[in-house]
């Protein structure tokens, strides 16, 4: 019996969403395109009323504007990828078909493999992180996820606001990673945008509305329940 409870418990590691995820809407955990921007990433960004000493998470001109914006806030901007997850090492061009985040065309710290369409960027860090875990959004609010998501995997200037940098990194420490930001000033009038967008929709709510607090919680939650369940199922 243990080798079937092992592969059991196996195959709930594998499923990670939680069943009975608090869902609200975001109208509701976010009152303005302010705390949405601050409180759903864990202050990795900040929301700046300066246009120009905010960065944007989207752009159509062919020279990346978020370089003057460092260069304005006294940063250079970066020849290398300081973010490490599913980053490249150093910016460089991505191909033709390299779509769904073409803003970074020329120069991303991302693979086109990465993030050649929607449903593939919403997957790419497990179910916990899916941002449609209270339902499909409407496809105004994807648009600003799936923005958010390109420029977190893509912009090179992201990496200026590493929480933990090189100097100050630990691996022994399980505080430190090399993949989240801190403090990073995103415009206001972008934040709002995407409030204005996706303020009737859906979104996970524990706590003050974390998205770190949420996906890890979720994992968690899901994981002890579905424990429970098979230990009870083998004691009747």
């Amino acid at each position: 019996m243990a080798p079937m409870i092992l592969l059991l418990l196996a195959a709930v590691v594998g499923v990670a969403v939680a069943g009975d995820v608090p869902c609200r809407p975001i109208k509701d955990i976010y009152p303005s395109g302010k705390e949405l921007c601050e409180k759903m990433w864990d202050g990795a960004f900040v929301y700046e009323t300066d246009l120009s000493r905010a960065y944007t998470m989207w752009f159509f001109e062919r020279d990346n504007p978020n370089d003057k914006v460092s260069h304005k806030l006294g940063k250079t901007p970066p020849n290398k990828c300081h973010l490490q997850y599913l980053h490249k090492t150093v910016p460089g061009p991505e191909p033709d078909n390299f779509t769904e985040c073409h803003p970074w065309k020329n120069r991303a710290c991302c693979r086109q493999e990465t993030v050649p369409y929607p449903l593939k960027i919403n997957q790419n860090y497990g179910p916990e992180w899916r941002w449609d875990r209270c339902g499909a959004l409407s496809s105004a609010c994807e648009r600003f996820f799936v923005q958010e998501a390109c420029f977190y995997e893509c912009e090179p200037n992201a990496g200026l606001y590493r929480k933990i940098s090189d100097k100050d990194f630990d691996e022994s420490n399980p505080e430190h990673n090399k993949w989240q930001i801190r403090g990073m000033p995103i415009r206001a009038d972008y934040c709002d945008a995407w409030w204005t967008a996706c303020r009737n929709d859906l979104f996970c709510a524990y706590g003050q509305g974390c998205y770190y607090e949420e996906a890890g919680r979720d994992y968690l939650s899901d994981f002890i329940n579905s424990i429970k369940s098979i230990l009870g199922w083998f004691s009747q």
